[in-house]
């Protein structure tokens, strides 16, 4: 009996490590692959996470990035950041299938991913998806492309069994030149032809899901509210503010000859300018009081000399009894 189960066992896993090798996708643990570095000073994550391209040699053999991280976990590390590197003159599709982040009350990405392509140009947003149905899928004809899952641990999840997960597809593309074995994504573009071993395995590889029976469409975009970045610019703001203040205050040194001049002639010129406005009045002043002074030349007619009466010059005299006798 127990032989038997011994045996079964073992038949059971050849079997399944049969179909393990025989997926057409090399699988990588973020974690375990070291693609998720350890958390490190925020300012330096950048340069510091810089790693080799991943190079995927073989156009029949994909690749699987994925990773859950619980309410303890994701606390450990920083930004997961990987590179894919396609042999050459051939392309890459990347498939975004899991994105589980977080989003705050204003709808606002707590996390967020960030998709580089070769032409620099950069896509960047957060899903925080309640089913699996909802999906990305992002091409680059020069098969080169950087991928980027950026986590707020200063954020602690709302329970214990909350969870942040993530999962990327990444497949090589070819021209459709006479190959076997190999069919177009999209009809009007010669270089997306895959291997067949992709079309109905249950991932999506094709933009438009040309590959599957079907998907959904794209998740929304919304803004993103990441940590870092304010930091970032906060610092930057603050060392701007100061290197102006501190060229003013340099200006200021510099030219503080100028600046006492300057205010002397000011002096000079406001003192110049009451001058002339005192002058001013003064001589509106003396204008009015000379035109309050001027009198009539001729008195008035009651205050003309009149010649002297007759009586006062020839008296009358009274003829009396004491009146001298001639």
């Amino acid at each position: 009996m127990v032989v038997f189960d011994i045996k079964t066992f073992l038949i059971v896993n050849i079997f399944f490590g049969i179909q393990a090798s025989s997926t057409p996708y090399r699988i990588y643990d973020m974690v375990a692959e070291g693609v998720c570095k350890t958390r490190r000073i925020l300012l330096f994550d950048n340069i510091l996470t810089q790693s080799d391209p991943i190079h995927l040699s073989n156009p029949e053999r994909g690749a699987i990035f994925r990773q859950t991280w619980n309410a303890s976990s994701f606390k450990k590390f920083s930004d997961c950041k990987f590179y894919l590197q396609a042999p050459p003159r051939m392309g890459l599709y990347l498939t975004i299938s899991k994105a589980h982040l977080r989003k705050n009350s204003r709808g606002h990405c707590i996390d967020n991913i960030v998709v580089k392509k070769s032409n620099d140009k950069k896509y960047t947003f957060c899903d925080a998806m309640e089913d699996d149905d909802e999906l990305r899928v992002y091409t680059d004809n020069r098969g080169w492309m950087r991928v980027t899952v950026i986590l707020d641990t200063t954020l602690a999840l709302k329970t214990l069994d909350d969870t942040i997960e993530v999962q990327f597809i990444a497949t090589v593309k070819r021209d459709c030149d006479n190959l076997e074995g190999y069919a177009r994504c999209e009809d009007d573009e010669d270089g997306s032809c895959i291997s067949k071993d992709f079309f109905e395995d249950g991932f999506v590889n094709c933009p438009e899901c040309v590959d599957e029976k079907g998907c959904v469409k794209d998740s929304e975009q919304v803004q993103i509210l990441n940590p870092s970045n304010v930091l970032l610019s906060a610092i930057i703001s603050l060392l701007a503010t100061m290197f102006l203040f501190g060229g003013c205050l340099w200006c200021l040194y510099r030219y503080r000859h100028c600046i006492g001049n300057c205010n002397s002639n000011s002096a000079m010129a406001r003192n110049n300018q009451n001058s002339l406005t005192v002058s001013a009045d003064q001589i509106q002043v003396e204008l009015q009081s000379s035109a309050n002074d001027v009198h009539p030349s001729a008195p008035p007619a009651e205050d003309k000399d009149l010649p002297p009466s007759y009586d006062s010059l020839f008296p009358v005299v009274n003829s009396g009894r004491n009146s001298p006798q001639p």
